[in-house]
């Protein structure tokens, strides 16, 4: 299989998304804006409670109230979140929150792509400003990842339980992300070659009872070795000859780490625009906001722990207003999915899906 590096982005959001977005008409300027809601804040100090906002104050906070719409906020997570905003986001002194900062100020006026950015991310949806841009991270730039490769011999006897156990299932997203689509025509597939089969254990921050149940240990020693972990994990599984096309992931605000545990020979992947061959225990951790792409040639079902962890150029406060807001929205789609019978949610597909593959001998190849 070539190692030509296409140029064109599988992201849903691709095609929509312009590097040169102009602002809005009514820029909303990162001085100016700090500037209103420190005044909003100072009024709340001094409890001046009568005292009405301005015409520009009450302006900026509809527009981010408007925006927080999004996030299916309940109300303490309003109060809460605006607090937050008022606290940190309006106090020019505090660094900490630098990046959220101009992450809110990008939002409010528009724009979904940082004016500095690398072309490999246009696909992705949700960049953060400020962030490193680069697709792969060293590995000895994180001390947790020696002891995750250390434990790798367990996780893999526990990997090796489930070749007779039920839980692994074809990975699918929504119909609208792909025009790869199945025979059996739920959701679509992110592979153009052979079978991509997916276990999960953790699916942004829900659980699969059931599955985490069959690799207890596995997921003990993910509690106990990720920081800042972003509680999503999965066992991914290729078959010999599958080509993964080219994709973006849905946010900036993370790394993605992948451990191969089982059939490496013949595995790579690219990110950006550099290939890398996999190693047996040795983690690769990316960044996949960049578009990626995976091929298997060997002559055994490929198998990785892949993971998640916030990014770690993002300070504690801002993780903790993300992650707020993540699974305020992810719950949100949920329920809203559910209400109105959406077969085509993300989380509806995994349902359909589960139970596909009758039997792991069909392509789990050792």
């Amino acid at each position: 299989m070539e190692n030509t590096i296409p140029h064109t982005h599988q992201d849903i959001d691709s095609e929509n998304i312009n590097p040169n977005l102009a602002k809005s008409s009514e820029v909303i300027q990162d001085q100016k804006i700090t500037s209103q809601i420190q005044k909003i804040q100072d009024k709340d100090s001094s409890d001046e409670e009568d005292e009405k906002m301005n015409d520009q104050e009450a302006k900026l906070w509809n527009r981010i109230e408007e925006l927080l719409k999004d996030y299916h906020l309940n109300g303490f997570q309003k109060v809460a979140c605006k607090k937050f905003i008022k606290d940190k986001v309006g106090n020019p002194e505090n660094h900490t929150v630098d990046r959220l900062r101009e992450w809110l100020f990008m939002r409010l006026n528009g724009q979904r792509i940082p004016e500095k950015h690398h072309p490999r991310q246009l696909g992705c949806p949700d960049l953060v400003p400020g962030l490193s841009l680069k697709g792969y991270w060293q590995r000895d730039l994180f001390e947790w990842i020696r002891k995750l490769e250390e434990a790798a011999p367990i996780i893999r006897e526990e990997l090796a339980q489930l070749r007779n156990e039920k839980g692994f299932q074809p990975y699918r997203s929504p119909a609208y992300a792909s025009k790869n689509l199945p025979e059996d025509k739920i959701g679509s597939l992110g592979n153009d070659s052979g079978s991509w089969n997916v276990f999960y254990l953790f699916l942004h921050d829900i659980q699969f009872e059931e599955n985490c149940a069959k690799v207890p240990k596995t997921v003990q020693i993910l509690k106990d070795i990720v920081p800042r972990n972003y509680h999503h994990a999965f066992f991914s599984a290729l078959t010999p000859g599958t080509h993964v096309t080219p994709h973006n992931g849905p946010t900036g605000k993370k790394l993605r780490v992948h451990l191969p545990l089982v059939g490496v020979e013949g595995a790579r992947m690219r990110v950006g625009d550099e290939i890398k061959y996999l190693q047996q225990d040795e983690c690769i951790i990316f960044d996949d906001s960049f578009n990626h792409e995976a091929w298997h040639d060997g002559q055994q079902t490929r198998i990785n722990l892949i993971l998640d962890f916030w990014h770690p150029e993002l300070s504690d406060d801002e993780v903790k207003f993300f992650t707020m807001l993540l699974k305020s929205k992810l719950k949100g789609e949920k329920f809203l999915s559910e209400k109105i019978q959406n077969n085509d949610h993300l989380y509806a597909i995994i349902e359909q899906t589960k139970d596909l593959l009758k039997s792991n001998d069909d392509w789990w190849i050792s």
